[in-house]
């Protein structure tokens, strides 16, 4: 509801008090270094974002949205200001290289932590675009939407490949965290209409998947079994087929399998990037593939097999748990088999947001 740029900064940078004092206070061993990367991280990246907006004030006399998307400054300036709001929404996204406090923040957060920071924080870095450079820094995007695009494909392909190689059930659903949040910055970037409204779509998507899946694996297994490696569990579907159930429909739905809501914004976003550079769509589209070499290894780890050793039988999902995932995974699947429905809700927006910046 801000409608200036000073106001954002502050609940920009105030998202993150909840989450660092969620860790403090209910964080696991290593939870002061966890604490520490978040300050380092957002307190330095925050001083671009704000040196920006301090510029928007001295040359305009206000940071108000309105007066700002009416101002054409020069190219040269543009591409300034850009830069360092970039850097600022960069590290909230995150992006590589800037992308490591993610992981660590996740693994040592509690429940209610990892799911704040995978369902909201990271979509303020996607609405930070649309407010803060879309509208007034259109011709520096167009400048720099390469470098973006190339950062974003390299982000993509690492994190997903280091996600093959983690053992720790919480990090890999970080990591994939990263990879799907840079498929949205190629969306929101690509300066069309199927982009920009795939961008939203996948990340309303992600802020139902991924805390859905975070609870799965630091919430009920962890909550049973009090271990995070992915080599402890073995055999879930003989004992807690509900569980299993629940962790092969998030699993497909990460992927982005037809009916499911984060198909339509992988489909849309992809398109969006491949109409702005088809080389840099194409090789982005291998997201769907490497997503679906983690996800399906953790699957079939999970869940296939004969029980380990190491565990004993549990009980399967408590009523609690159970309207937990149901209340996650019904808008997953309702808006991939009716998407018209959250299509209808952002499409006139994003459509007034292209055709102005066509017109500027």
């Amino acid at each position: 509801m801000c409608q200036d740029m000073l106001s954002f900064y502050v609940y920009f940078e105030a998202s993150l008090a909840p989450l660092f004092i969620l860790i403090g206070l209910y964080g696991a061993n290593n939870r002061d270094k966890a604490s520490d990367y978040i300050l380092i991280y957002t307190l330095f990246s925050s001083l671009f974002m704000l040196l920006a907006i301090g510029t928007y004030e001295v040359l305009i006399g206000n940071t108000d949205y309105q007066s700002i998307s009416l101002v054409v400054l020069n190219t040269d300036l543009q591409c300034i200001l850009f830069i360092c709001l970039s850097i600022g929404i960069m590290v909230k996204t995150p992006l590589v290289p800037v992308h490591t406090w993610l992981p660590v923040v996740h693994s040592e957060s509690p429940l209610a932590g990892s799911m704040l920071l995978a369902g909201v924080i990271l979509k303020l870095a996607i609405y930070a675009i649309i407010r803060l450079i879309l509208p007034s820094l259109s011709d520096a995007t167009v400048l720099y939407t390469p470098v973006a695009y190339l950062i974003c494909v390299i982000t993509i392909i690492y994190t997903s490949l280091i996600t093959l190689r983690q053992s720790d059930l919480k990090v890999i659903v970080a990591y994939s965290s990263i990879s799907h949040m840079a498929v949205c910055i190629l969306g929101i970037l690509s300066n069309n209409i199927f982009g920009i409204n795939g961008s939203l779509i996948m990340s309303i998507a992600h802020g139902f998947v991924s805390p859905a899946l975070f609870i799965i694996v630091g919430g009920i297994l962890y909550d049973r079994y009090h271990n995070r490696l992915i080599y402890y569990y073995q055999g879930l579907i003989t004992y807690m087929p509900i569980l299993s159930i629940y962790l092969l429909i998030l699993s497909f739905s990460n992927i982005g399998t037809p009916l499911t809501v984060n198909f339509i914004g992988e489909l849309f976003s992809l398109t969006g990037a491949i109409q702005r550079s088809t080389i840099i769509g194409i090789i982005s589209a291998l997201s769907v593939l490497l997503s679906a070499a983690y996800m399906l290894k953790v699957t079939n780890r999970l869940t296939g097999g004969i029980k380990t050793p190491y565990i004993s039988l549990t009980s399967d999902c408590t009523y609690r748990e159970n309207i937990l995932m149901i209340s996650l995974i019904i808008p997953t699947i309702w808006y991939g088999l009716f998407p018209n429905g959250i299509i209808n809700m952002i499409w006139q927006s994003t459509r007034l947001l292209y055709i102005f910046i066509i017109l500027r």
